[in-house]
């Protein structure tokens, strides 16, 4: 498990999950939900990079290439929350794994942005 690129990114827009639950509707209409599981799922965390240079940009790269892209669960270092005065999703309950492919745009000469999509994985 390699941990994130330590870069503190641009942009933070985390969408919490829900706990896995099973609905039933009974005859007359009612929705009785059970919880299924006591770890969110479906929880996102999407990173946006701005004016990176090369080199910031290939270790984002590499560590996608080294994750086998959305396969291997990884950790996120501190840089990739800051801002927040506690952490909103624990380390120890949590870790990420590319949800989608990235691209990575051109901006200015030699600096790059690049958007990216992560969701949770309960360990």
């Amino acid at each position: 498990m390699a941990t994130f690129p330590a870069l503190e990114p641009t942009t933070r827009v985390l969408t919490l999950g829900d706990y896995p639950q099973l609905t039933y509707e009974g005859v007359s209409g009612d929705v009785v939900r059970f919880v299924a599981g006591s770890d969110r799922v479906q929880q996102r965390l999407t990173l946006g990079y701005e004016y990176l240079t090369e080199t910031e940009a290939q270790q984002i790269i590499d560590h996608y290439r080294g994750q086998q892209g959305e396969i291997v669960a990884f950790a996120l270092p501190s840089q990739v929350w800051a801002g927040f005065a506690s952490v909103p999703i624990s380390a120890t309950d949590y870790q990420w794994r590319y949800a989608t492919t990235f691209s990575v745009g051109l901006s200015a000469p030699l600096r790059y942005n690049v958007s990216i999509e992560l969701e949770s994985v309960a360990i």
